[in-house]
């Protein structure tokens, strides 16, 4: 009987620490910008699409664990043709949550198999595919600052991959299905004013877009 009692003891010993830990983070997330805040924790993935210089367009998540078991994700759209990060987002789930429900949708839209990468070469994907569409006159998704705080001090200089943007060495735009025509044009146009006609590709192709 001792002995169940002890258990039962060091089981609310260690609910308790858990519950302590939970509530500290909410009381820090209320001060701090909670992304900037799981910068300081551990990697929990580094996901990016195998095949992503393939298709040139895929979701790259990061994520990290608090002490509390809570998993801070970051995701980012990222076209490595010609645009850069084209979407953003941030969020803060339970681990469970976070592997049943929110990684696979996350991941679902990515063309091939996902591969958990070293975090170094992750950051320096995504940082690499933003100066790309910088020269080319492309700014990040408007969240994009705010969401890659997690990367916090992850060295990318460590990281050996050499990767490369655009396709076949030119820049390639590949109308996505939220781009309007008139978005599609003005991206068209500003490629002819920084990279001059003949110098870059494009595919615009679905409904009214039908054009090579």
């Amino acid at each position: 009987m001792a002995t169940s009692e002890q258990k039962r003891q060091k089981k609310l010993k260690k609910r308790k620490q858990k519950q302590n830990l939970v509530k500290k983070l909410s009381n820090t997330l209320s001060n701090t910008n909670p992304v900037t805040l799981f910068s300081k924790y551990p990697i929990h993935d580094c996901l990016v699409p195998d095949n992503l210089h393939e298709t040139g367009l895929g979701t790259i998540v990061i994520s990290r664990r608090s002490p509390g078991g809570e998993i801070g994700c970051s995701a980012f759209v990222v076209d490595i043709y010609c645009l850069g990060v084209k979407d953003a987002m941030f969020t803060i789930n339970d681990e469970k949550e976070y592997e049943d429900f929110l990684k696979p949708r996350l991941i679902r839209g990515n063309e091939g198999n996902i591969e958990n990468v070293h975090p170094a070469c992750l950051r320096k994907l995504v940082e690499g595919a933003v100066s790309y569409a910088r020269d080319l006159g492309f700014a990040p998704h408007s969240d994009y600052r705010k969401y890659k705080a997690i990367f916090g001090d992850i060295e990318k200089s460590v990281c050996p991959e050499k990767y490369s943007f655009g396709k076949d060495g030119k820049p390639f735009y590949i109308n996505g299905p939220n781009e309007t025509y008139k978005q599609s044009e003005r991206i068209i146009k500003q490629l002819e004013n920084i990279c001059g006609e003949g110098n870059f590709n494009f595919v615009l192709g679905s409904g009214d877009f039908l054009e090579e």
